[in-house]
């Protein structure tokens, strides 16, 4: 019996799970991405109905969630071990916790495990607050300067978040067996890992579960929105470019303004709703200069519906164009 480690690199969208599905039925063990939940495994072995899981977590993707874990179940139906391993989040869940039960962080950092992810937590979320208070001022030289530091420390939550999940995978593995790791497009750095503790055991491969549909419309597995490469950049240790740095940060600000952040329902007329309008924002930002971002920004800062945002950034790319 082989030793095979498949990471499935995708967003959170129902428009992946048929492809998951398919890829996770050739395996014996499925590892998900997300922190252990008692109420998922009572749904699973038909102690509660789905609702009750459902409504009992605040979930950024709750129609997702639904749709995976009636595939999940079925798996689980047909013999498959299912794991949720997410360590950094289980333990910032659990910060959050002791915090809200009157625990001071003094107390709290005296857990070594939980003084790690909690510094790490702050960290970012102030570098993050930073860029929340920078983005009101009139000044784009500081916003951009705010979006990179930022982009900084969420390399470093994300590495450690890497590193800890590599690390619990480890020990749930079998002797032998062919596993599923769900992983998040931006956790490339989890693949490296793995194959640094297991390369020479294991045979470890990856699949971006939209190639299909990516490849044929821009020739590569998957691309990267401006935002996420940037953070790249340092989760990878890349040699830092300013010149790269600043306009991807810039294209980062227009393009999060001309995306959809709800989520979209697949249907036979839109089987990838998500895919294709990432695909053209990237498209779109990706002939901006940083010039054109920083006279973009100033219009785009109030409106808060994506299409229109779209609409502008598409005309302003016209009328350059026709110059």
């Amino acid at each position: 019996m082989e030793r095979l480690i498949t990471l499935g690199f995708s967003p959170h969208r129902i428009e992946t799970l048929s492809l998951a599905e398919k890829l996770m039925k050739e395996h014996d063990i499925i590892i998900l991405e997300e922190p252990y939940n008692k109420l998922f495994f009572s749904f699973l072995e038909n102690k509660i109905p789905l609702e009750t899981y459902i409504e009992s977590n605040d979930f950024w993707f709750p129609n997702f969630v639904k749709s995976a874990s009636l595939i999940l179940k079925n798996l689980y139906n047909q013999g498959k071990r299912i794991f949720q391993i997410e360590p950094y989040l289980e333990r910032v869940i659990l910060i959050q916790n002791k915090l809200a039960e009157g625990q001071t962080p003094e107390k709290i950092l005296q857990n070594p495990e939980l003084k790690e992810v909690y510094y790490m937590e702050n960290k970012a979320i102030g570098k993050l607050l930073d860029y929340y208070k920078t983005s009101l001022e009139n000044d784009f030289s500081k916003i951009i300067k705010a979006v990179k530091i930022f982009s900084k420390a969420d390399a470093e939550r994300f590495r450690l978040r890497d590193k800890l999940r590599a690390k619990a995978i480890l020990k749930i593995l079998p002797e032998r067996g062919k596993v599923y790791v769900e992983a998040g497009t931006i956790h490339i750095y989890l693949k490296k890992l793995l194959h640094i503790y297991l390369g020479k055991k294991w045979k470890i491969r990856h699949k971006f579960l939209l190639e299909n549909y990516f490849k044929p419309l821009t020739g590569k597995s998957w691309i990267f929105p401006p935002g996420e490469l940037l953070t790249l950049r340092h989760i990878l240790k890349r040699k830092e470019d300013p010149y790269i740095e600043d306009l991807l940060a810039a294209r980062s600000l227009i393009y999060i303004k001309i995306i959809p952040k709800e989520e979209i329902i697949p249907t036979p007329e839109d089987p990838f709703p998500h895919a294709t309008r990432e695909i053209s924002a990237i498209n779109m930002v990706n002939k901006l200069s940083f010039e054109d971002c920083k006279i973009l920004y100033k219009s785009l800062f109030f409106i808060k519906n994506y299409l229109e945002a779209k609409e502008l950034v598409k005309t302003y790319i016209f009328r350059k164009s026709k110059l």
